[in-house]
């Protein structure tokens, strides 16, 4: 039989102690080593083919080295870019300090839910984080009495109480947006945006962000809404395209095109292009997202939109919760979002 490498073997090997060993293999601790001997660990670690045991280092500091994430809407969840960007944010941080994702899926059913109550009494993680709205009912009131840091991220203008939460704030991008758009749009413009308590939030930002720069009302903003049936990005997208072709007569009237969403913008984009209207000329349009540079092989990205920082929103909430289990005190970060003009709406 194989013998089983240990610990003690490579600090023999590398003629160190233990403890020297332990933390240099500790992503959370190796940075107290130096680079060295930390170099010449790592490389013996490798010719024996050792990682430390999680187990083992759970059993000594009572940690699991885990981090849940609780989601409702998993598929839904999962197709979104935006928690997408926030999952890899989040995963590379916590990642340096020796900890891993795990993904709980609370659905609303009673066997579902009471399978993640299950885990969460068994102690199944160190931390958690999820959306605003999974802050609620007896997951929650879990969490509460385990006394275990528990992250949401809230969109802009959402109110999170009693509950560690990374705030969006669009406001300043909203109102660099109203600033820049030119005196003779301003009685011309529509939001264009599917119909959703998220997406109405968003659009009374985005009123409220007009207020404060034209505080004199002098600009009418209407709105064309649709009622999303699927919740994929492909389908989205067609869903939005079906409602633009269907009114294109009614775009055509307006100067300025605000959209809900990338997915939105750019199928309002296609159809006001393939009607021979120059976009970014004959009628501006700003989404919201950042979608074109999701995936990094995309052609050069044409679409103004906001971009909400999300993979940095997830580097955050790692951060905090790494802080949080160490004995720290934040409680709320707030994360600005930023205009990026392009094509669609180029900003001197």
């Amino acid at each position: 039989m194989k013998k089983r490498i240990t610990v003690k073997d490579i600090a023999e090997r590398a003629g160190v102690n233990y403890a020297t060993v332990s933390r240099a293999l500790n992503p959370a601790t190796a940075s107290m080593i130096s680079e060295k001997v930390r170099a010449n660990i790592q490389r013996i670690a490798d010719e024996l083919g050792y990682r430390p045991s999680y187990s083992g280092k759970s059993i000594v500091t009572g940690k699991t080295y885990k981090i849940g994430m609780i989601l409702g809407r998993m598929k839904q969840d999962f197709a979104a870019h935006d928690w997408a960007r926030i999952m890899c944010g989040l995963t590379a941080e916590i990642q340096k300090h020796g900890y891993v994702l795990t993904l709980l899926y609370a659905n609303g059913s009673e066997t579902m839910d009471t399978q993640v109550l299950n885990f969460l009494m068994s102690g199944v993680a160190d931390g958690y984080v999820t959306g605003p709205s999974m802050v609620k009912g007896k997951v929650t009131e879990m969490l509460d009495k385990l006394k275990v840091p528990l992250w949401v991220v809230s969109e802009s203008g959402q109110t999170v109480e009693n509950v560690n939460h990374i705030q969006r704030d669009d406001m300043d991008s909203f109102c660099e947006v109203w600033k820049n758009i030119p005196k003779r749009c301003l009685k011309k413009m529509l939001y264009f945006s599917e119909f959703s308590n998220e997406k109405q939030l968003r659009l009374q930002e985005v009123e409220r962000a007009g207020q404060i720069v034209y505080p004199d009302g002098r600009y009418c903003l209407k709105g064309m809404f649709y009622h999303r049936n699927m919740s994929s990005t492909v389908s989205q997208y067609r869903l939005a395209m079906n409602h633009a072709l269907k009114n294109l007569d009614e775009l055509k009237k307006y100067k300025f095109i605000w959209c809900d969403a990338d997915t939105s913008a750019l199928a309002v984009y296609d159809v006001l292009t393939n009607a021979g209207i120059k976009v970014g000329k004959d009628i501006f349009l700003v989404g919201y997202g950042d979608l074109e540079t999701y995936d990094e092989r995309f052609a050069v990205p044409i679409l103004s939109t906001i971009s909400a920082g999300a993979e940095q929103i997830g580097m955050t909430m790692g951060k905090a919760l790494m802080n949080q289990i160490s004995g720290g005190k934040e409680k709320q970060f707030i994360a600005k979002t930023t205009l990026i003009a392009r094509e669609t709406f180029p900003v001197k």
